[in-house]
């Protein structure tokens, strides 16, 4: 049994930070809505496709929401929601795809990320009802691919895709919460950024993001919440339904999840360390600078994540900690498009890079 002072900096210091009556910022929360399939900053690749029969990437879509929704009706990731500043590192093992494709070949696939993110907030009223939570993410993607297209039966030539070897996004994070009555809390957020390679930036590279949601209080112990969001978590915009859940089951345990973003399953056997399982599904589309500087004429490239596996966090300083999660990925998402085009016509390249492991260590400083 834990004592009352963990009980404080355990249990009831997360439902503080979690629960719409205690007033605290709830950052990101559409974390990931689909950021996970086809653009976040992690890809690896074993097996390469090439078909884009509009039929098979519907299919595809069905797979995957299915497959994200089972995983995170079970699991979230609480911790981005608390942070006022963090910063990360991410690293995903490299895949060769000598015999990936019939249409590729000496291919391989990896990638690095480094995000860092910092936010305060803001009450808008006396009684601490309304507020505004102001931040800022930036993300760097390193990418280490080789992907070589078959000679061509006619020409006998085989260029290579000089797909983009570096990515960017910078964004406002603006989060605006509302009590509407002692159960019911309104979330909007608003999330205005460049999405680049940062070659040649016009104004295309822009694009505005953002999601808004409704949170029922059921009981003391579980939260629900329905809304929506534009998102590029799956690798490219989409427009899509999202749930919140929270439960806090006893002392000491936790579930926080944003669907289809993440899922977090947390335990807090003390003060100083926090335990748990999390799933994320993490990605973006990127506009490139200048379509004529690669083979294949792609103004546009997205991929996405979803990740599984353990979380360890240690404070090490109050409210400051140290974060280490690894695990597999679930399901990844790469693609190469021309957006000028329409139709099938649009996607010049699209893989699926294999599953593989994944670091990712960083501090963060809650709320």
């Amino acid at each position: 049994m834990l004592s009352y002072r963990r009980r404080q900096s355990a249990a009831t210091r997360c439902a503080r930070k979690y629960n719409p009556l205690w007033s605290q910022p709830i950052r990101r929360f559409w974390i990931h809505a689909r950021e996970c399939i086809f653009g976040g900053g992690q890809y690896d690749i074993t097996t390469l496709s090439t078909n884009t029969n509009s039929q098979m990437i519907r299919r595809f879509f069905n797979t995957l929401w299915l497959s994200t929704f089972l995983l995170v009706a079970a699991s979230h990731s609480a911790q981005a929601q608390r942070e006022q500043f963090g910063i990360r590192y991410e690293q995903f093992g490299a895949v060769n795809l000598d015999n990936a494709s019939p249409s590729l070949s000496g291919s391989s696939f990896s990638a690095s990320s480094l995000t860092a993110n910092a936010s305060f907030k803001i009450f808008l009223d006396k009684r601490g009802a309304s507020s505004l939570t102001v931040g800022a993410q930036y993300r760097y993607v390193s990418i280490a691919q080789s992907i070589n297209v078959r000679p061509n039966r006619e020409t006998s030539f085989a260029p290579a895709i000089d797909a983009p070897r570096a990515a960017h996004f910078i964004f406002l994070d603006l989060i605006w919460q509302q009590r509407l009555s002692d159960i019911f809390t309104l979330f909007v957020a608003a999330r205005p950024g460049v999405f680049s390679d940062f070659q040649n930036v016009v104004f295309d590279h822009s694009r505005f993001e953002g999601a808004a949601f409704v949170d029922w209080r059921v009981s003391d112990e579980l939260t629900l919440g329905l809304g929506a969001a534009r998102t590029s978590n799956f690798g490219r915009v989409l427009i899509v339904p999202i749930a919140h859940v929270i439960y806090f089951g006893g002392e000491s345990f936790m579930i926080d999840a944003i669907i289809p973003r993440n899922v977090d399953f947390m335990l807090y056997p003390s003060k100083e360390w926090e335990l748990g399982v999390s799933f994320l599904l993490n990605g973006s589309e990127y506009r490139l600078g200048d379509a004529s500087l690669n083979s294949i004429n792609m103004n546009q490239f997205g991929f996405a994540n979803l990740t599984a596996g353990p979380i360890v966090r240690y404070q090490f300083i109050e409210k400051t900690y140290l974060s280490l999660e690894g695990g597999y990925t679930v399901i990844r998402r790469t693609e190469l498009v021309d957006n000028r085009m329409s139709g099938d016509a649009r996607l010049l390249q699209q893989y699926n890079p294999a599953n593989t492991w994944f670091l990712r260590a960083g501090v963060q400083v809650m709320y």
